[in-house]
């Protein structure tokens, strides 16, 4: 029985100022007119039924998680008591699923990535499902092929000379190929990205794991005993009156850790597959560039949302909010201009990874008011 597991908490603090503290990275819309997380849903409908789709996000996002997700059952959205990194919350969604479900097969994703075609994804993730079904031990995740040397993303390396021989890869291999994991690497300074870009045995990490829920429980507790007795009084808990309660007050209690590094960079048997779909996480807003390819200009400028008249200008991005607002350009390269009602970011596109500053700036100048 496969269940996803949606991640929809965080901001998104270099998307501002479209992405704020109540209007997270995932409440936008790009490439569609649904938001990033009702694209996520949409995407995985034909494989997985409502029913059997859970959110994990913050207290202050329960209610657009409501309205963008009207028919997902309202006990499906486990709100962290406190924010303690995915490790602590996928454990908490791991235990739910394993007392509703002791045999469950959990996927779990981001709710922020455009991801394209659909089709083509569900049926990846049937293929990892198929894997952990054929040795439930396995731990299932997806590389993305690097298509430039990003410093962004975490790299997985994997045993490129020997793909996996089993069933399941027999079954799915005109889709991908799927290999053993070395290793995960973090975000890479730009020279060891550039080794591992020519390489050619390395993906990004795009956070999008498969496993089942009782495997996961069981490394945590192996890894992280001290998350795994947290775990397991919750877990105690669940489907009396006292859940709640014993949630709200274990659950801050958690070591604050990834998932990443409490089990996916100690695990033994990991599988990496071949994304052979589209990706992109939207970390930044020149990944509009990639998003809206055959839209630009002669230039290489784009406008989203709004005109653009560009003279002597270059390789700039637009983003609008009104479709008849015209921003005329002169003289600019390689530039970013992002308008909200309240607030216009403007920027090099060097500079992307940066507007984080911009977010400590005005909460040291307490202008809360643009956060």
């Amino acid at each position: 029985m496969l269940y996803a597991v949606i991640l929809a908490g965080g901001s998104g603090t270099r998307l501002w100022p479209e992405s704020r503290q109540s209007l997270a990275k995932q409440f936008l819309s790009f490439e569609t007119n649904r938001t990033m997380l009702e694209s996520t849903v949409h995407r995985l409908s034909s494989l997985i039924p409502m029913e059997r789709v859970w959110t994990l996000t913050g207290q202050s996002m329960i209610g657009l998680i409501e309205k963008s997700l009207p028919d997902l059952p309202q006990d499906h959205i486990l709100a962290e008591p406190a924010a303690r990194n995915t490790a602590p919350c996928i454990g908490w969604a791991a235990v739910k699923l394993f007392r509703n479900a002791p045999d469950a097969t959990m996927i779990v994703l981001p709710s922020d990535h455009v991801i394209q075609p659909d089709a083509v994804f569900c049926n990846t993730l049937q293929f990892a499902a198929d894997l952990v079904e054929e040795v439930p031990e396995r731990l299932v995740t997806l590389g993305v092929k690097p298509t430039f040397p990003s410093t962004s993303y975490g790299y997985i390396q994997r045993n490129r000379n020997s793909p996996l021989e089993s069933v399941a890869a027999e079954k799915w291999k005109n889709l991908t190929t799927a290999f053993n994991v070395v290793r995960f690497h973090e975000k890479p300074p730009l020279e060891k990205a550039l080794e591992f870009l020519k390489s050619g045995n390395f993906g990004w990490n795009a956070g999008i794991f498969v496993w089942k829920a009782k495997t996961i429980l069981e490394l945590l507790n192996r890894f992280e005993p001290e998350i795994g007795e947290h775990l397991n009084i919750i877990a105690d808990a669940v489907g009396t009156d006292q859940e709640q309660t014993v949630t709200e007050r274990i659950f801050p209690l958690m070591k604050k850790i990834s998932i990443d590094f409490a089990v996916m960079e100690r695990a033994e048997t990991i599988i990496m597959l071949e994304a052979c779909f589209s990706w992109d996480d939207v970390g930044t807003w020149c990944s509009l560039d990639r998003l809206y390819a055959e839209q630009h200009d002669v230039e290489g400028n784009l406008a989203v949302g709004s005109k653009i008249l560009a003279i002597h200008s270059s390789n700039c991005i637009i983003r609008g909010n009104d479709p008849k607002h015209l921003f005329a350009l002169l003289g600019m390269e390689n530039i970013i201009v992002v308008q909200t009602q309240d607030a216009t970011l403007i920027a090099r596109k060097d500079c992307e990874e940066s507007v984080r500053e911009v977010i400590e700036e005005l909460k040291k100048q307490n202008w809360n008011e643009y956060l």
